[in-house]
């Protein structure tokens, strides 16, 4: 039987607990080879080890820099290395306050047998990774670099923030307070996606929402969050049964929060009961995660009934049946 291995379904999820996992058998497969070599050092020590083999001699702290190791670990390690011998402390000649680690003689004398022990590791491993498609050390070097720089608890611990805040949105009807807020919103996509493009119906619905769409008994909604308007949407009328889902946008740092979604419901549940037979709208390929939500809600692709949109930025007709839900 094929052996499943169930973390990989857990994907980046699993990561610390999968290079966990790839350490262990890395080091224990390097104390078997040590002890079947007669090398009685301890892998874990092979980072101070190597260090200093190299550099001669390093206080805690620039061991800590150089590995970029936390100075706690590197003094919990130089301690054990200490009390087995493997290490000596010597005054630093540039000052004799402070101690420097260096290696002991008992581990020179261990370099002269472990050397060849590491070549044939490097070499294996080497030999293995080469095989690969990606390579996976300067891949490791990129994610390590990445988490310094953008870190990992922070913007987790932002996020979650962010997701508790979307949590009590409020879903609000129009208010003329709110118009300069239905511009602005969709103004920002429109610059981002299509360099400000604005056609004469562009203007007419952004300038004028409520000769455009209220007056000719459409509506418009918004999302807030806190007293933060982060999201609005436009049911637009068309008359005989049909409305189109137009102008909606939520703030860039908070989409992929379901704000779209409860938008989009909320248009969608007032066409129901003001008994739309037929909904649609048009939008662009660009707006990837726009065209996903239209798909998930139940819209489906359709060729343009006048051949093109009026909107040049428009790629894609989608339209939803509702006539059809209550059969």
């Amino acid at each position: 039987m094929k052996n499943h291995d169930i973390m990989r379904q857990f994907g980046s999820l699993s990561l610390g607990s999968r290079l966990k996992r790839l350490s262990d058998q890395l080091f224990q497969d390097v104390i078997e080879i040590y002890q079947r070599s007669d090398i009685p050092l301890s892998p874990t020590y092979f980072p101070l080890f190597n260090l200093l083999a190299q550099h001669g001699s390093a206080s805690v702290t620039e061991a800590a820099e150089q590995l970029n190791v936390s100075h706690p670990a590197i003094s919990k390690m130089a301690r054990k290395m200490l009390a087995e011998g493997w290490l000596c402390k010597t005054p630093d000649p540039k000052d004799e306050r402070r101690q420097l680690l260096a290696l002991s003689s008992q581990s020179e004398q261990l370099l002269v047998s472990i050397q060849p022990v590491w070549h044939e590791i490097r070499h294996y491993l080497d030999s293995l990774m080469a095989q690969h498609q990606h390579s996976l050390l300067n891949a490791l070097d990129e994610f390590e670099n990445d988490l310094r720089k953008h870190g990992f608890v922070e913007p987790v611990l932002q996020q979650l923030g962010q997701q508790r805040a979307v949590a009590q949105i409020e879903i609000l009807n129009w208010s003329p307070e709110y118009r300069e807020h239905f511009r602005s919103l969709n103004l920002a996509w429109l610059d981002k996606y299509f360099d400000g493009e604005l056609t004469e119906h562009d203007r007419s619905a952004l300038d004028e929402p409520e000769s455009y769409y209220l007056s000719r008994g459409g509506y418009i909604w918004f999302a807030r969050v806190k007293n933060d308007i982060v999201g609005c949407v436009a049911l637009a009328c068309h008359g005989n049964g049909c409305f189109e889902i137009s102008k909606m946008g939520v703030t860039d740092q908070l989409q992929g929060y379901g704000i779209g979604r409860q938008l989009l419901l909320t248009a969608l549940d007032k066409a129901r009961t003001l008994n739309a037979t037929h909904l649609y709208l048009e939008s662009s390929t660009k707006l990837e995660r726009a065209i996903a939500l239209y798909r998930h809600m139940g819209f489906r692709e359709m060729p343009h009934p006048n051949g093109r949109s009026i909107y040049p930025r428009s790629d894609i007709y989608m339209t939803l049946q509702l006539h059809q839900e209550a059969h």
